[in-house]
């Protein structure tokens, strides 16, 4: 089965979005011919393109990803300061070499004595 490169496929559409609003921008969008009240402007005809939404929409991603990345941190700080619902497991030790395993384990991994209690 192919696999699909997101990151292929994302660059792509950005760079075919910025032609569109390029020859958008050249063509003269909106029937303006790219010109405000007293000529072209500061702008040069880009705030009429007929895709000028792109503009705008990357204009508020980063409000929007400082939005989100507020939201995670928050999420995250309650997570880890919140010390959880489960404790951890106190720590069983072997009876024959007295290194630590775990809770479920039959038999030590160091010295092989069955640990059944």
């Amino acid at each position: 089965m192919n696999k699909i490169n997101w990151t292929v496929v994302v660059i792509v559409t950005i760079v075919a979005l910025l032609v569109l609003q390029v020859v958008g921008s050249l063509l003269g969008g909106g029937g303006y011919g790219g010109w405000g009240m007293m000529g072209p402007g500061m702008m040069r005809g880009w705030g009429f393109a007929p895709i000028g939404w792109i503009g705008m929409f990357f204009m508020w991603l980063i409000p929007a990803g400082f939005l989100v990345l507020t939201v995670l941190g928050i999420v995250w700080l309650v997570r880890t300061l919140g010390g959880g619902s489960n404790p951890p497991a106190p720590a069983k030790t072997c009876l024959s070499c007295g290194r630590s395993v775990q809770a479920d384990w039959k038999n030590c991994p160091y010295c092989g004595t069955a640990l059944t209690e």
